[in-house]
C-alpha cells in the first residue's frame, strides 16, 4: 500500500532552487518505528518532482501547496500516479 505519483513541470533553475526550499520537500514525514526508510520520499528531478508515500494510503501532505506554488508562478505541470 502507498501512493506514488510524479509532478512533471518545466522549472527554470531558480524555480529548482525555490521548490527545494520548501518545507513540504525540505521535510519527510515521520518513520514509522522500525522503519528503515522514511515514511515519504520527495524529490526533484529532471522533469519535476517524484514523490513516493510507503505504505501510506493518503495523497501527499505537500501536494496542495506545490499545486498553489506552480499556479502562481504560471508553471504548465501534469501531476500522474504511478501504477507498478
Amino acid at each position: 500500500m502507498g501512493f506514488e505519483f510524479r509532478i512533471t513541470a518545466s522549472l527554470t533553475q531558480e524555480q529548482r532552487q525555490h521548490l527545494a526550499q520548501l518545507p513540504e520537500l525540505a521535510t519527510t514525514a515521520p518513520r514509522a518505528p522500525g522503519a528503515t526508510r522514511p515514511d515519504t520520499e520527495a524529490r526533484l528531478t529532471e522533469a519535476g518532482l517524484y514523490i513516493c508515500q510507503h505504505l501510506r494510503p493518503d495523497p501527499w501532505h505537500g501536494l496542495a501547496a506545490v499545486r498553489t506554488w506552480l499556479d502562481a508562478q504560471g508553471v504548465d505541470y501534469a501531476v500522474a500516479e504511478i501504477d507498478d
